[in-house]
């Protein structure tokens, strides 16, 4: 059961942290460009890399956009890798380097040149249960196996790295949550925020992207008993904000994050208390 006063808690937070917040999250970088497939490549390049310090990411997002230029979907579709392997240069984001890059942008031409568009190739393996709800481990599941068909590793490949198949994460093994933040972006309507570039999936669909602060966020507010912050636990913490707006879930994940990114929202035990605890009126220290 949440604790007495966690629903005006949260909304308290989504009220205050919107479009004025985007500078500290990846978002801002699908958000520059005005073309719908532009913002939708823009938007899958910088999901793939949200792992990692804030301003390390944007970080690494600024060089990734240099690179594109202002029309990512056409930098796509006219990629040669040869040729923009060696702008690229020595690009590194912890352990995805050039190389995964431009495997990735290969990956993205072929599926372009195949289906016209990511969600084509999303929606074309999307599985709908009774009622026309959408199973959404099984249709990102068949994404990324379609999506990794596409990648063909060069003979210096090292087999023991990720690879692009980090940019395609398994819900079977992990949260999700790189792919679960980039369907709330393209799926979600336009608010200033999510850019409202898919009509395959539905607001009501979607599930809350879980990584480490959402992930004691959901603990602190008894939203799971999980220990680990796995698929289940991401429909978890989904279901605990569907009581707050069913058809539309997810769309307190972008205020909530602010609180791990900006606000400092503790992480460990020795942390102040973070203003979730001090609207609740607690004063604790959170604990997992």
């Amino acid at each position: 059961m949440p604790p007495r006063g966690w629903r005006d808690a949260v909304e308290s937070v989504y009220r205050r942290h919107g479009a004025g917040s985007l500078d500290s999250d990846p978002l801002q970088f699908p958000r520059r460009f005005r073309r719908p497939d532009d913002q939708e490549i823009a938007a899958f390049f910088a999901a793939s890399l949200s792992y990692g310090n804030a301003r390390a990411v944007c970080s690494s997002l600024e060089r990734v956009f240099a690179w594109t230029g202002p029309h990512p979907a056409r930098f796509v579709r006219e990629f040669e890798p040869q040729r923009e392997s060696i702008r690229l240069g020595g690009f590194r984001h912890r352990w995805s380097g050039a190389g995964d890059l431009v495997r990735l942008a290969v990956m993205l031409r072929r599926i372009l040149e195949q289906h016209g568009s990511v969600q084509a190739l999303f929606d074309g393996g999307a599985v709908r249960e009774s009622g026309g709800r959408v199973d959404l481990a099984a249709s990102i599941g068949r994404f990324r196996q379609a999506a990794l068909a596409y990648d063909e590793a060069p003979p210096s490949a090292d087999p023991s790295r990720p690879g692009p198949r980090y940019f395609f994460p398994d819900p079977r093994t992990s949260a999700a949550k790189r792919i679960t933040m980039f369907l709330r972006w393209v799926v979600r309507e336009d608010d200033g925020l999510d850019l409202g570039l898919w009509d395959c999936l539905q607001p009501r669909d979607l599930v809350a992207p879980l990584d480490t602060h959402m992930f004691l966020i959901a603990r602190r507010f008894r939203l799971t008993s999980r220990k680990t912050p796995a698929w289940q636990t991401a429909l978890d913490l989904t279901r605990g904000l569907r009581r707050l707006d069913p058809e539309d879930p997810v769309k307190y994940d972008f205020a909530l994050s602010r609180l791990g990114i900006v606000e400092g929202c503790p992480r460990h035990r020795r942390s102040e208390p973070c203003e979730l605890c001090a609207l609740l009126g607690s004063g604790k220290r959170l604990r997992t």
